[in-house]
């Protein structure tokens, strides 16, 4: 009976083991992937059809720079804009579309990324990257570690409750309870980005912007 139990847990921990080694990977190529990908859409669609994109717009950088932000309806803009969709992938991430899910918006940011490095480099060269990185500091220091941590919590969550499916209750009661922890920190990280992309970058943004116009 020891043996068999031993056995039993052994062949778990394999499985748990390369279950999430292969998504690993999947995420990983997923992210490199899309990255490429939007630095390729960029120079398909050309420079002047991306060079009026989102903070490369001329018309927007100069409103931008001369108007006074009001940070708290910038928040709660915000807040309206991104939450729902992250408290959609909250649910599904107890779901089998959690882990598709995630890395879905994972490579919606590589690919976004990649569009806007290569359009801003195409309209003011090198300095160009200074612009993009401005436009996603500081916020991104905690929004991309949340979608990321997410979907290797989705892995984690679907492969523990499949291994656990024919054990006892307390067991998953468990693995749920700590999911739902887990994604409660997420939701504090992800809303002080909020707060940092409501505040903070765009006084950033504007001391940047004054290097170019």
């Amino acid at each position: 009976m020891k043996k068999l139990l031993s056995s039993h847990w052994r062949k778990r921990e394999h499985f748990l083991k390369n279950g999430s080694s292969l998504w690993g990977r999947i995420i990983k190529i997923s992210l490199l992937a899309t990255f490429v990908g939007g630095i390729f859409a960029a120079n398909l669609m050309g420079r002047e059809a991306v060079s009026n994109a989102g903070i490369l717009n001329d018309y927007f950088v100069e409103k931008f720079q001369y108007t006074e932000i009001n940070g708290e309806n910038l928040f709660f803009y915000i807040v309206g804009e991104r939450v729902p969709l992250l408290l959609l992938l909250f649910v599904l991430s107890f779901t089998s579309f959690g882990i598709l899910g995630g890395i879905f918006m994972l490579g919606w940011q590589g690919f976004s990324v990649g569009f806007m490095l290569s359009t801003a480099i195409a309209k003011y060269g090198v300095k160009g990257i200074l612009l993009v990185l401005a436009g996603l500091f500081p916020q991104y220091l905690f929004y991309f570690p949340v979608y990321l941590l997410y979907c290797y919590l989705t892995v984690y969550l679907r492969q523990r409750i499949a291994v656990e499916r024919y054990d006892n209750i307390s067991q998953r009661y468990y693995i749920f309870s700590a999911g739902i922890l887990l994604i409660m920190c997420f939701l504090v990280i992800f809303f002080a980005g909020i707060f940092l992309e409501s505040y903070i970058n765009p006084f950033i943004l504007k001391q940047i912007l004054k290097l170019f116009f």
